[in-house]
């Protein structure tokens, strides 16, 4: 059985997330908007590295179909690209928690002290 390597890919994520992050809050080196591309990117290659070896898995397991030779373990690779995009996903989700926000049910406030209705004051004469 193999073993994975989740805390130093995480680490080292984590770590390269915010470097980029500190680089690009300062605006001298690098722009918000060049670091998100940057980690979109990251996420996309690490997602398709996760569908391509989650492929191989299934041709391997289901159909006794090895495409790669023996020596590279496909679950192993499938779980290193798993980890970062597991990360990456955090930090993408965090961009956008506003967005997922508006799907979230709203509080009506509640009123401090019940309504009551309003009787017009009868005038005098």
């Amino acid at each position: 059985m193999a073993t994975y390597n989740f805390l130093p890919i995480a680490i080292a994520t984590i770590v390269l997330y915010a470097i980029s992050w500190f680089l690009a809050r300062q605006g001298k080196h690098l722009s918000v908007l060049t670091h998100r591309k940057i980690w979109n990117g990251v996420l996309l290659i690490s997602f398709v590295g996760l569908i391509v070896f989650s492929f191989l898995n299934v041709l391997s397991y289901d159909q006794g179909i090895n495409v790669l030779p023996a020596f590279i373990n496909v679950t192993f690779w499938h779980v290193e690209f798993g980890i970062v995009c597991m990360i990456i996903a955090f930090f993408h989700v965090l961009w956008h928690i506003s967005y997922f926000q508006q799907y979230l049910p709203k509080e009506k406030p509640k009123p401090a002290v019940p309504l009551q209705p309003v009787v017009p004051a009868e005038k005098k004469e």
